[in-house]
């Protein structure tokens, strides 16, 4: 693909609001209607309101050209806000490696996006903002699961409000009776009797499993060490580690 030439005018803000609306700011006034077009279907749609587009990935065009873009589209704040409404669809704007501007729709569900991990003092202490769900009024108990993959499960207690929820569990119950060498745990929110997957999925850091390091905990030889899974969900690993010789 080529490069954009210079002299193509670009806008310098591209972003869905929160009411589905794409969002597009020129340096100076610009008019006409955006056509977003289905990368895979060729459907069109006519429009700045991107309520019921389907999933997949739609072009933007202006003036019949690819409307050329200075926005990564990428604002922690504005994803956190757009997450806080209770939705299924989820559009997102893009910049393409050509610098012209996409809108990724894709399916989703609530999940608890992670913003805290702590792991001390015999815990792993977890804080977060409920995602695509509805908030709740007021405070109210909510629990910390820890489920190891095909293997038992343990909570700790924990709190929502609004859509913050904050929680805790002991690492005790995860690593007091292994055998195995190694058992992996997923967390979840529970809230009002159903689970949420904890993840970190709204920001723009890849790789987590690997880029990602939290410190370690110990009960007695085996240690304990929350970490991202390759599809951002937030686990722990806990490891038995041989005495040095």
């Amino acid at each position: 693909m080529g490069t954009v030439s210079p002299e193509v005018r670009r806008a310098v803000t591209s972003r869905v609001d929160d009411d589905d609306t794409l969002r597009i700011e020129w340096p100076e006034p610009d008019d006409g209607i955006v056509v977003l077009r289905h990368a895979e279907t060729g459907q069109e749609h006519h429009g700045a309101d991107l309520t019921g587009l389907a999933v997949g990935t739609w072009t933007v065009w202006k003036h019949g050209e690819p409307l050329v873009t200075d926005d990564p589209g990428f604002s922690l704040d504005g994803l956190l806000a757009y997450a806080g409404r209770p939705r299924s669809r989820e559009a997102r704007a893009m910049r393409t490696a050509e610098g012209t501007l996409a809108v990724l729709v894709r399916e989703v569900e609530p999940y608890v996006e992670v913003t805290r991990v702590r792991p001390q003092d015999g815990v792993v202490e977890v804080e977060g903002l409920i995602a695509y769900g509805e908030p709740l009024d007021g405070e109210h108990p909510a629990g910390l699961v820890a489920a190891a993959r095909k293997g038992p499960e343990t909570a700790g207690a924990g709190t929502v409000a609004g859509r913050r929820f904050t929680g805790t569990v002991a690492i005790e119950p995860l690593a007091g009776e292994q055998s195995r060498r190694r058992v992996f745990w997923d967390l979840f929110a529970e809230i009002r009797g159903v689970r949420l997957p904890l993840a970190a999925r709204l920001d723009d850091v890849t790789d987590k499993k690997t880029r990602v390091r939290f410190p370690a905990q110990y009960v007695g030889q085996v240690r304990v060490r929350p970490y991202f899974t390759d599809s951002e969900s937030l686990a722990v690993a806990c490891t038995i580690e041989e005495e040095n010789a």
